[in-house]
């Protein structure tokens, strides 16, 4: 008979044991993958190119021999400014760097400073690696109301190597204590996906900013269309390594 007692009671602890765990669901949930989320900034963040088309125009104005550069010039966006601008008008970077370093007040992408704040709530580590000069990159993000979200900027001028080396990522995991493998980087150009795939890093295309395709593609799981799938993505956790 004691024997049947024993393993009723142990049915009943089972019982019991799972009950709990429904009521918990955090029991059962595995621990979220993300630690952190990093941001690029232009693209991403903020929309900048109506200030570099405005320092460009200004430029052309001027001399209008410079209209051969611009194409080179938009078609290395990403990369660190010096070297876009060397690029575009070579031997005149530190010439008409003035005309692209103006403080002018950035536009906030639509629904980024809700997702910022979200992240937030979730203590979900938060902190910014672009290929802007530290300086106007820390202006921007205080003009725009965003620089109480991170914990942490990176940007040009505190590494030796701009993306696409991972440097500046790891640099920002450092800052905040934690593993590559455990955090999301999110950019707009190749250099960006390029720098947090070096590192191990998941990364996400941000594609809000970019025209709508021709066509109708299928998902890409590697790219995000609106700030607010990034929320979408971290609770579902289907993050997949970069």
């Amino acid at each position: 008979m004691a024997p049947v007692l024993s393993l009723a009671g142990q049915s009943q602890s089972r019982i019991i044991d799972s009950s709990d765990a429904v009521k918990n669901p955090s029991r059962t949930r595995s621990t979220p993958p993300v630690d952190a989320v990093i941001w690029d900034y232009d693209g991403t963040l903020v929309d900048t190119r109506g200030a570099d088309e405005a320092a460009v125009a200004e430029l052309v104005a001027g001399d209008p021999g410079a209209a051969a550069g611009a194409e080179v010039f938009w078609a290395a966006e990403g990369r660190p400014i010096l070297e876009r601008l060397e690029m575009a008008w070579p031997g005149r970077a530190d010439e008409v760097l003035p005309l692209f370093d103006r403080r002018v007040s950035p536009t906030t992408f639509r629904g980024i400073p809700g997702v910022l704040a979200a992240l937030g709530r979730r203590r979900v580590r938060l902190a910014v690696v672009s290929s802007r000069r530290l300086e106007p990159l820390e202006w921007g993000l205080q003009a725009c109301g965003l620089s109480g979200h991170f914990e942490t900027v990176v940007g040009l001028d505190c590494v030796s190597r701009p993306k696409p080396d991972p440097e500046g990522l790891l640099l920002a995991c450092r800052r905040l204590g934690v593993r590559p493998i455990r955090a999301v980087y999110i950019g707009d150009r190749d250099v960006d996906v390029d720098a947090g795939r070096h590192c191990g890093m998941t990364v996400w295309r941000a594609t809000w900013a970019l025209p709508p395709s021709a066509g109708a593609a299928a998902p890409n799981p590697r790219e995000v269309a609106s700030p607010a799938e990034v929320l979408h993505r971290l609770d579902g956790h289907i993050a997949e390594t970069g």
